[in-house]
């Protein structure tokens, strides 16, 4: 066998590599747009209750929810106030008034039972809340909830 051929089925190879390779990182950036960038997430609830106020009442910092098909591990600040409940994520603070809430489910994350509270009428997003918050927040639920 030549050089020459030699030096073309590397080329070829690594063409084929590249190729894969930029396969496998669109699909993944589809994937990641699909789950967290939709309009069904943490940027509907943001984008809808938006807030720039200083979070206040019962806070409990880095907690786990989800919020549609994502899970947000630790990185999540919640406060039960008499307006509503705040959630803070990163940079951003929603303030979800407490009259918002309009479903009452079951789900389960990491193993365990948690709340699922629809969110908006049209719903706006689901979210999943630590059972320790849920209970802070029951009182405050519309009473068509706690039935």
């Amino acid at each position: 066998m030549s050089v020459t051929w030699i030096v073309l089925l590397i080329g070829v190879g690594v063409v084929l590599v590249g190729g894969f390779v930029a396969g496998l990182v669109l699909a993944i950036l589809f994937l990641v747009k699909q789950l967290g960038g939709t309009k069904g997430g943490w940027g509907a609830l943001a984008d809808a209750y938006g807030t720039l106020g200083p979070l206040t009442g019962q806070i409990a910092e880095r907690q786990t929810i989800q919020i549609g098909a994502v899970t947000y591990k630790r990185c999540v600040t919640l406060g039960a106030a008499n307006e509503g409940l705040y959630v803070a994520i990163w940079r951003k603070m929603a303030l979800i008034p407490w009259t918002e809430f309009k479903g009452l489910g079951q789900a389960t994350l990491y193993w365990q039972k948690v709340p699922l509270l629809t969110v908006g009428d049209p719903p706006v997003a689901t979210v999943t809340i630590p059972a320790a918050m849920f209970q802070v927040m029951w009182g405050r639920l519309p009473a068509a909830l706690r039935q």
